[in-house]
């Protein structure tokens, strides 16, 4: 298990209680998931949270920290544009911008929105089987953990 030791601003989130039930799961922090958690959290007002198997947000940016790791794609295309106010805020200092920079973005993004109190860093998903009868996905943790969802 990667520890980051706090240089992405990670491990705030808050556990998971054993039995508590959910709306929905999302799995990884990554540009899709803070996405997800935002949505279904604050648009839809449902019961959610987020399970990410590194020590803070960012996805595959997390994990590539390798020199020169940069984005392909152009910074104007690469960020959230659902929000006026956070594209206003955020100003990208290159074209193409490298790891860090985006680790900072999706950290902005993260802080901005109270997302990392609904995200349970250093959580890796073992399996998730859909209970029919339930009409509910259980999703066991690496640790063991069990975790209930509607579907």
């Amino acid at each position: 298990m990667n520890n980051d030791g706090g240089r992405y601003g990670g491990n705030r989130g808050q556990q998971l209680q054993p039995g508590q039930e959910l709306d929905a799961l999302v799995i990884g922090a990554g540009f899709a998931g803070l996405y997800q958690l935002l949505r279904l959290r604050d648009r839809l007002g449902l019961s959610v949270k987020a399970l990410e198997a590194g020590g803070s947000v960012g996805g595959t940016w997390y994990w590539n920290r390798y020199p020169g790791a940069r984005c392909d794609s152009e910074s104007h295309v690469y960020w959230y544009t659902f929000s006026p106010d956070l594209m206003r805020e955020w100003e990208w200092s290159e074209r193409y911008p490298g790891q860090p920079e985006i680790m900072r973005y999706l950290n902005h993004v993260a802080d901005r929105f109270d997302l990392k109190r609904d995200i349970q860093f250093n959580t890796r998903v073992a399996a998730a089987h859909y209970d029919e009868t339930a009409n509910r996905w259980r999703v066991h943790t690496e640790t063991g953990e069990p975790l209930s969802q509607n579907s």
